[in-house]
């Protein structure tokens, strides 16, 4: 974002009326756009925030739903175990009845050439020996069969078993991975969904940001527009005090630290550490519109021409900071003071080149102590990746 505030001379025209009341009503427009993109961003962060929720709320349903699966599957793990148990048992039987099996069947075979009808009948003492020896062969015969046929259903039984719990174990796996896919799926849905809810509120901080800066250059532009009256008033006042006592020095009202002279001074006696010109970027910003003089903390800063402090303030990335307006041969030039560690100027003050206006410091967004001093020709204009009206202040000391 490129923030302008003045670009025009310090004048008491009517022109120059129109020109601050023209810049007021842009500032106006263009914050009524911003409140009008914010009002449509905070629904779009509201719609994405009922996204996001409904989107939790299925995600917490399906967490549940893949814990009931997980406690199923360990239920069915300890069925497994018990069934083998089971089977190894069934085997040992199913084992001893094809022993028992095969004994019976050697036995019988064994009197395969012999009838048993005919060996009951004629082999029998007397008719009741006979009833007992039929007697005895149907129970032998039913035995036989039953042993066969409850070796039969053993084996029948673990077959059954078996596929029954394989089946349920492999259905139960295929929801576990159905379930587990579409939590994947619902997470990135919600990452998806909470990447857009960072970027509406990034969005709307911007917005904000917007909006505060054009309310900041509006105050500032009212500040500019009473610093030129009040300029204008002090030139007419010291023409005319001139005019009545030539040799007549008025008293600052602050210490004048320094007797240089120029357009623009030093603003402090440390060597300068940066000058203007492309930066890395590892600091916020590809251009550095200023030029850095380092120095031991608290040492003077001084303004470095006359002029109208438009604003003297604390905070951002400037730290504690101070913006003084100029009328230099009729035209307006702004310069700032940045990171100082103390201000002993305030907001409408009029100051004179070489009057101390703060203490130099690292305040703001700083990595040591130095002052970064600007020159704009007009009102104060940024761009963190390029020109805009920016002087370089070297070339004026």
């Amino acid at each position: 974002m490129t923030l302008t505030l003045l670009t025009t001379p310090f004048v008491t025209s009517v022109g120059a009326a129109t020109s601050y009341k023209d810049k007021q009503q842009q500032n106006e427009q263009k914050q009524s756009k911003q409140k009008e993109a914010l009002d449509e961003n905070k629904q779009q962060l509201s719609k994405a925030q009922e996204k996001v929720y409904a989107i939790d709320q299925q995600i917490n349903g399906l967490t549940l739903q893949v814990v009931e699966n997980e406690q199923k599957i360990d239920q069915n793990e300890r069925q497994l175990t018990k069934l083998k148990q089971k089977i190894t048992a069934l085997q040992k039987k199913i084992k001893k009845q094809e022993k028992m099996l095969g004994d019976r069947l050697a036995v019988r075979q064994a009197k395969s050439d012999k009838d048993p009808l005919l060996e009951a009948v004629f082999g029998a003492e007397d008719i009741g020996d006979m009833i007992s020896r039929f007697n005895a062969f149907n129970t032998i015969a039913e035995s036989d069969a039953s042993l066969l046929k409850d070796y039969e259903t053993s084996k029948q039984e673990l077959a059954e078993a078996k596929q029954e719990l394989e089946d349920t174990r492999t259905a139960l796996i295929h929801d576990r991975k159905v379930l587990k896919k579409k939590q994947h799926e619902l997470n990135a849905e919600k990452d998806k969904r909470t990447s857009l809810l960072k970027r509406l509120k990034k969005q709307k901080r911007s917005i904000e940001s917007n909006i505060l800066s054009l309310k900041e250059a509006a105050a500032q532009l009212k500040a500019q527009e009473a610093a030129a009256k009040a300029a204008a008033l002090a030139a007419k006042k010291q023409a005319a005090a001139q005019s009545a006592q030539p040799a007549s020095i008025s008293k600052a009202s602050t210490k004048v630290i320094s007797n240089a002279t120029g357009k623009f001074i030093k603003p402090a006696n440390g060597s300068i550490s940066q000058g203007m010109g492309a930066a890395s970027g590892n600091n916020g910003y590809a251009y550095h519109n200023g030029t850095d003089f380092a120095g031991p903390v608290n040492s003077a800063i001084v303004a470095s021409a006359a002029g109208t402090v438009i604003q003297a303030s604390s905070g951002g990335p400037y730290g504690n900071h101070v913006y003084i307006a100029h009328n230099i041969g009729g035209k307006t030039y702004t310069t700032v003071y940045a990171h100082m560690n103390a201000l002993t100027v305030k907001q409408g003050q009029q100051v004179k080149q070489g009057q101390q206006i703060g203490k130099l410091g690292s305040t703001g967004n700083s990595t040591g102590p130095h002052l970064h001093f600007e020159i704009h020709e007009g009102g104060y204009q940024y761009n963190a990746n390029g020109r805009t009206n920016e002087l370089n202040p070297e070339s004026f000391f």
